[in-house]
């Protein structure tokens, strides 16, 4: 049994401590925050996308770059920084965007993406935690027939992955959702994925904790930012914190994008990630409102329902490295998310609605960074992007192999 570190409580360390408690290891999970998923897990987009794990750089959005970079992509923003870092993440992300590369990157998360589903199916048959977990699929809206037929190598691959998709008309659509009959715009077809699901990941990293308390004897040291990684003829000692005595250990798990300085220099990723803003907003659901996930492509914005309320969650800002709250661009997401599905949410700010943006830390392909550091002892789960809510538990089991290995 190995005393191990894990940096970062959001979805992906939460997952990572999950996996490393059930292995057998005495575990201490470490935030800078003063509880889990304070961070890019708080409010995100909520779907679980087993079946829609592609990858952010396609060949669709390099299609869109001269739009996107001259602001007429509502959806994406991109703001070029005059930092070495940003351009060598961006060339590898154009690159990534070729038609192979995505390809490959997205076959890789799928098959992540099935793991996770099959754990988090094994975690709540054990577990049985309450996060609103709502199984019943996600429907993605095209707007066109060709924007649909557009999909039909990729869907061919993702049924001989095994998923699950099905092309309905809107008449065909809205008889499984009714909520499709409040959408204003034409729907040519409709992907309907049933396996997809969604769930609050801030619930389920909260209820998942206590439960690791109690079962594993799991250990919290929340509020404490990590400085550095302690060791000793080249392997892993323990942890420096900013404000109180180091933490000894034999293994550390850095799975916190925010906290990558504390790393050694040879093992921060440069050019290997980069914050995607996104932004958020949680209200009251109407008696209208979706049972099924819904994806607008037209709009680039998801639509969760999570118990007595929709979450709504979209755009992609890619800038400077330290994100803030855009008053403006918020109101540009709000507008459309009221546009397009208004009438499944209550418009007035009451109790409990919350409005959010966050930075996922995003690879060029996608993929997360899943491996060994310079040290013995030493290994990164970071990158997850606008994915690590599906990806958690995967990505949890491929470290741990990687860790027992």
């Amino acid at each position: 049994m190995a005393r191990v570190a894990v940096i970062g409580a959001g979805v992906v360390g939460v997952a990572s401590a999950y996996m490393l408690c059930r292995a057998g290891h005495d575990v201490t999970l470490v935030d800078r925050n003063s509880g889990p998923a304070q961070g890019a897990s708080f409010a995100n987009g909520a779907q679980l996308s087993y079946a829609y794990g592609d990858a952010l750089a396609s060949p669709a959005l390099l299609g869109k770059l001269p739009a996107i970079l001259l602001d007429r992509d509502p959806a994406f923003r991109i703001r070029i920084q005059a930092d070495p870092e940003f351009f060598v993440w961006g060339l590898r992300f154009v690159v990534n965007a070729l038609p192979g590369p995505f390809r490959a990157n997205t076959h890789a998360l799928i098959e992540m993406a099935a793991e996770s589903k099959t754990l988090l199916a094994d975690l709540q048959a054990d577990l049985d935690l309450d996060f609103d977990y709502a199984p019943f699929g996600k429907m993605i809206l095209y707007s066109t027939e060709a924007a649909a037929n557009a999909t039909t190598g990729l869907r061919a691959l993702k049924a001989s992955l095994g998923i699950q998709q099905h092309v309905l008309d809107r008449t065909q659509a809205t008889a499984i959702e009714p909520a499709l009959d409040l959408y204003p715009d034409p729907i040519a077809r409709v992907i309907y994925s049933p396996d997809d699901a969604a769930g609050r990941p801030d619930a389920f990293c909260a209820a998942l904790v206590e439960r690791m308390r109690a079962r594993y004897s799991l250990t919290t040291l929340f509020g404490q930012s990590v400085t550095s990684v302690l060791s000793h003829n080249g392997r892993v000692t323990g942890v420096n914190f900013a404000a109180r005595e180091p933490l000894a250990c034999d293994i550390v798990i850095m799975a916190s994008g925010a906290s990558v300085d504390a790393l050694p220099g040879r093992d921060r990723p440069f050019g290997g990630l980069w914050p995607v803003q996104g932004y958020s907003i949680t209200r009251k659901a109407t008696v209208g409102a979706m049972r099924i996930s819904i994806t607008d492509l037209k709009r680039k914005i998801v639509f969760a329902r999570l118990g007595d309320e929709v979450r709504v969650a979209g755009l992609a800002d890619i800038g400077p490295r330290c994100i803030r709250f855009d008053a403006s661009r918020f109101a540009t997401f709000e507008a459309e998310a009221v546009a397009a599905f208004g009438a499944t949410f209550r418009q007035e700010v009451v109790s409990g609605s919350h409005v959010w943006t966050g930075a996922r830390p995003c690879t060029p392909s996608s993929q997360p960074i899943i491996r060994h550091g310079s040290l013995e002892g030493l290994f990164l789960n970071l990158g997850h992007g606008t994915l690590g809510w599906t990806l958690c538990l995967g990505s949890a089991a491929a470290l741990v192999r990687l860790v027992e290995g």
